[in-house]
Formats: structure tokens, C-alpha cells, sequence
């Protein structure tokens, strides 16, 4: 996972980068379901990565907005893996 987060235009739009082999896309398209409340997301798949333009943060949000979502979606994509049979 990489955060941008440069310059004064990056707080309206931070882009992550999740990698393939790390996170499932339903996991992360649940994610983005229950983070939409408290912000706008665009995913799209590039090479080996998921990208994922978060834009429009409430400001009545506090914490991490970015940081909950990533996690929210790693933690989704360990549970589905566990529920997948082998």
C-alpha cells in the first residue's frame, strides 16, 4: 500500500495503491461501500495494483480516513481468503 500525499492538492484527493497479490478486489469494493458515508472513492486496476483515488473527506471525520479504509479492506481480504476453500 502507498499513500500520495503531496502539496495542498493531495488533501483533496490521496491516492492509494493496494497490490494484487495483498488484497482481493470485492474486499476492497466492500470497503469503498462502507467508507462511502464519508468519502469519495474511484477504483481502477492498473498492472499488478488496485488504485484507489479517495476524494472529499468529511471534515467532521476524525481519524484516518485513508488509513481506516486500507485496513478495512486488508482485514476484508484476510477473512475472504480464510473463507475460500483451498
Amino acid at each position: 500500500m502507498t499513500h500520495d500525499r503531496t502539496g495542498m492538492a493531495a488533501m483533496a484527493t490521496q491516492n492509494v495503491r493496494l497490490h494484487k497479490s495483498m488484497y482481493m478486489q470485492q474486499a476492497i469494493r466492500d470497503a469503498v461501500r462502507t467508507f462511502e458515508d464519508f468519502a469519495s472513492f474511484d477504483l481502477s486496476r492498473q498492472d499488478d495494483h488496485y488504485n484507489v483515488a479517495i476524494s472529499d473527506v468529511d471534515p467532521d471525520v476524525d481519524g484516518d480516513i485513508v488509513g481506516e479504509f486500507c485496513n478495512f479492506a486488508l482485514v476484508n481480504t484476510i477473512e475472504r481468503k480464510r473463507k475460500t476453500p483451498r
